[in-house]
């Protein structure tokens, strides 16, 4: 039951979530991902 009530809170947490700061912070992993795959590899 723990369980639930954990789930339902996380998924509380998502909806409430600033869109546009998630977002920012995707993309800016993604460069970073990008930009450390071009120093490893070249």
């Amino acid at each position: 039951m723990n369980k639930d009530q954990y789930q339902m809170t996380i998924e509380e947490d998502i909806a409430q979530a600033d869109y546009p700061t998630l977002f920012k912070g995707i993309w800016t992993g993604v460069l970073i991902s990008l930009i450390m795959h071009q120093f490893i590899n070249h």
